[in-house]
């Protein structure tokens, strides 16, 4: 069996991007590239050797489908592939409401197909590292993810940003439900979208403390997991992690007062780098493609976050948030 081609639907900046990690990919091929706009369309389809269509029918030959388009446009690009039985990756959050979520994972089950979201996180190596650290439940997670405004995106900063540490929590609180405790939205006068959001999530062992922010002057991915016995600090975009153990504290008389003193040990670990997250993305939907992942599993840790991110939007409806 060669290669498996793959159908891109979307050609705006996710797609693009897509498209680059597909066709740099040894394990498979970019056979069209399918977008309503015919220039966008071409200007990636023409970097990457690949066919331009305007029409879904014209990726039903395809072995496996990665739909980029916008969030809105997800179910209509995604249902048909999956009701045809073709493995479908498609970028986050996998629809805009928990009911649409929840008709794409039925059709994934009903017709035994791999579908797959595109928490690109998960792939990323200090993430990886650090999950990998931890022996014991974390106590408290707190993530940080802030960027620069980005006019370009037609959705909430919850299914753009604060989803995909969602997701983290979820993972390092070994899947558990969590339940929300709060969560505070923005939404600046004039905008449509929430552009600022917070929350904290309880768990059996700790809490989550997550905040995401489109109003930011710089970019910053940072993660923080307190455990009894250590501290791990990452930072997502150097791809960093430190990790910090409290060994030892007393009480220090002396001088004519009281003092404290403590000791901490400082470890930096080797974090080993596989690759570009995107591509190992990729890598890991090729293996649902063609058998060697679980795509049960896959498709059961889908849900968990988006429940979240609906249980974020909703506690904080409103023009301004609550």
């Amino acid at each position: 069996m060669g290669k498996p081609v793959i159908a891109l639907i979307g050609a705006g900046q996710m797609g693009s991007s897509h498209a680059r990690v597909i066709s740099e990919s040894s394990e498979a091929d970019l056979g069209v590239v399918i977008d309503r706009d015919a220039t966008s369309a071409e200007a990636v389809a023409g970097r990457h050797w690949s066919r331009v269509s305007s029409d879904l029918e014209d990726g039903m030959a395809a072995d496996a489908v990665v739909v980029a388009t916008s969030t809105g446009a997800h179910v209509a690009c995604a249902l048909p592939f999956l009701e045809a039985g073709i493995p479908t990756f498609i970028e986050k959050p996998l629809a805009p409401s928990l009911a649409e979520v929840d008709q794409l994972l039925e059709v994934a089950e009903r017709k035994d197909v791999p579908v797959m979201c595109g928490f690109v996180e998960r792939f990323n190596a200090a993430y990886r590292t650090t999950a990998g650290l931890l022996d014991e439940p974390p106590s408290h997670v707190v993530t940080v993810r802030h960027s620069p405004p980005a006019p370009r995106i037609a959705s909430s900063v919850v299914g753009d940003m604060l989803l995909h540490d969602l997701d983290v929590a979820l993972n390092l609180f070994s899947g558990e439900e969590g339940t929300l405790v709060g969560a505070a939205c923005h939404r600046p006068p004039g905008a449509e979208f929430n552009e600022i959001a917070d929350c904290s999530i309880s768990f059996g062992s700790g809490i989550a403390t997550l905040s995401a922010n489109r109003m930011a002057q710089r970019k910053i991915r940072t993660l923080a997991v307190h455990a009894p016995h250590q501290s791990i600090e990452v930072d997502l975009l150097r791809q960093d992690v430190t990790v910090y153990r409290n060994v030892s504290q007393e009480i220090v008389r002396g001088g004519g007062g009281v003092g404290y003193r403590a000791s901490t040990e400082i470890d930096i670990p080797f974090v080993r780098h596989l690759g570009e997250p995107l591509a190992l993305q990729l890598s890991h939907f090729l293996g649902l493609v063609d058998g060697r992942g679980d795509h049960d599993e896959e498709r059961a840790r889908i849900r968990p976050p988006h429940v979240l991110m609906g249980r974020v939007e909703a506690a904080s409806a409103g023009p301004s948030g609550s």
